[in-house]
């Protein structure tokens, strides 16, 4: 009998997260977090540290893919991710959880909201994608402890890095080989340290992650590899 490693399992309980699963209390509570994202990420759009980013994004250009927030800019998925993650995190007023010791609608929501703006995707679909990324980010949450973030990472970052990945991968329809895969790819990419909070890094970190999780999902559907037990092998997450 072969055993699934933790990698494999995370990826296959993504791939099997479907709308009609979800119980009524859990969507429900899906979309009241998507709309507090909204709200934070519109009060924040405006802050110093926003407008950088949006300059930094018209300076860069992109493919008009999606909406960043709270200005008349569209920009790449990706881009559109960071500027809006990084908004949503700019007061530090978004949503919280004691599993992950973190926020974890800012890394997720604005990789979700942006790419499925841009493939066109049912509100159906984006709350399915959304629950799986809290979902990962709470069950990896659970696992590393209450030592993560004692050591000095910033959870909302690495952890929801991971958890944007997993949802990006949801909404693409990705099987468990090609979740598993973003998994490795984000995880790889996944930072953030605790010794930036009070700066404008600490709701950077927000939005890093949600651009990594997107794009790590975007390069797994092209067939990027990762090694596939990212989250257990000797020296992985």
């Amino acid at each position: 009998r072969i055993t699934m490693g933790p990698t494999q399992a995370l990826a296959q309980r993504i791939t099997e997260t479907h709308f009609d699963g979800l119980s009524g209390e859990a969507a429900t509570v899906a979309s009241q977090a998507l709309l507090d994202f909204l709200g934070v990420t519109l009060a924040g759009a405006g802050e110093p540290l926003a407008t950088m980013l949006q300059a930094q994004i018209g300076d860069e250009g992109g493919h008009p893919q999606a909406a960043v927030l709270g200005t008349p800019l569209s920009a790449s998925v990706r881009q559109a991710a960071l500027a809006n993650g990084a908004a949503g995190h700019a007061h530090d007023y978004d949503d919280v959880h004691d599993a992950m010791i973190g926020h974890p609608t800012v890394p997720v929501a604005p990789a979700v909201l942006a790419l499925a703006e841009h493939l066109g995707s049912s509100g159906a679909d984006v709350i399915t994608a959304y629950c799986a990324g809290v979902d990962t980010e709470c069950i990896l949450g659970r696992y590393a402890g209450s030592g993560h973030y004692a050591r000095g990472w910033h959870a909302t970052a690495t952890l929801g890095s991971l958890g944007a990945a997993a949802a990006s991968a949801r909404l693409l329809g990705l099987d468990a080989q090609r979740t598993a895969a973003a998994l490795g790819i984000a995880a790889t990419q996944a930072a953030g340290l605790k010794s930036q909070f009070g700066t404008m890094c600490k709701p950077l970190h927000a939005g890093h992650a949600a651009a990594t999780g997107v794009e790590a999902a975007q390069l797994a559907a092209r067939g990027f590899t990762s090694r596939p037990d990212v989250l257990e092998a000797h020296q992985g997450f």
